[in-house]
């Protein structure tokens, strides 16, 4: 076995035996289960920590110590949950009775499907985000999914599967992927994107306060196709075990810069109201 797969291995198994000692218990208990691990986790590992506190001291410069060790633990308190969801995503596109909505919000895109209008979601890594595609389903919404394939060789096939049990087809990055989404989308399909993560071949839209890379290629291509363009979001309420799923109004055709701007101020601003749910471990501004 060569370095990266023993490294693999190591990353990968904490998982493992968190996913087999839960596997037979109620989804609640896997989702507190699942919080307190990561919560844990994110405490004691440097590397993850300092991903952390070098975007906190990047976007929240006046944050103190204490109150960033109290961010932490409460951000991995949340993302441990949502990821415990995405792992268990059969389970969870089930959990209707937790989901809280407006019908009335999804109106735009119950017109845009029965035109037959291609439709793209917008969302971020935030919150439980697959709740989203999971509100889309009961209407007759399914929406795919843009997915990059992940580093580790032996979480990769459990990742892809979750993913999959949220909405078929799923399309990898990549021109292939690409050429497939697009036709998905031109026979009227719909695709959820996420717009959080840096974009080497982006440009720069103020995120947070600081300059990030940021896809254009979604405006770009609701644009080419007359796509709706809606941005979508899931809210868990951290007292309870509701999560509130928001379907903004559509964004306007402009022009590609226009419309990207919009959708990422709409995703800083559900941030900035509920700054523990967005996953702060990405290198969003890492170019």
């Amino acid at each position: 076995m060569d370095r990266k797969s023993i490294r693999d291995a190591v990353e990968i198994l904490p998982l493992l035996i968190l996913m087999k000692f839960t596997k037979l218990l109620p989804l609640k208990v896997k989702i507190v289960l699942g919080g307190l691990f990561f919560s844990w986790l994110v405490t004691i590992n440097r590397r993850l920590r300092n991903r952390i506190s070098n975007n906190l001291d990047l976007t929240m410069p006046e944050i103190t110590k204490t109150q960033k060790r109290a961010f932490i633990k409460k951000f991995g308190t949340l993302a441990g949950k949502t990821f415990t969801e995405l792992i268990f995503n059969a389970e969870f596109q089930k959990s209707s009775s937790k989901f809280k909505y407006t019908k009335d919000e999804l109106s735009p895109l119950l017109t845009a499907k029965n035109e037959g209008r291609p439709i793209i979601i917008v969302s971020a890594h935030f919150g439980p985000w697959e709740a989203v595609r999971a509100v889309l389903k009961r209407y007759n919404l399914t929406a795919g999914a843009i997915y990059k394939k992940n580093n580790n060789q032996f979480y990769e096939p459990l990742h892809l599967k979750a993913i999959k049990h949220g909405g078929e087809p799923i399309f990898a990055t990549g021109s292939n992927g690409t050429r497939k989404m697009i036709q998905h989308l031109k026979g009227g399909g719909i695709v959820a994107a996420m717009l959080d993560q840096a974009a080497k071949d982006g440009e720069f839209f103020d995120f947070l306060g600081v300059p990030a890379k940021t896809s254009t290629s979604v405006a770009k291509l609701a644009l080419r196709l007359n796509a709706l363009l809606v941005p979508a979001y899931a809210i868990r309420n951290p007292k309870s075990d509701q999560i509130s799923v928001f379907f903004e109004p559509p964004i306007e055709h402009t022009n590609y810069k226009d419309m990207t701007s919009r959708l990422t101020a709409s995703i800083e601003a559900r941030v900035l109201l509920n700054p523990h749910q967005w996953y702060w471990l990405h290198k969003r501004w890492k170019y």
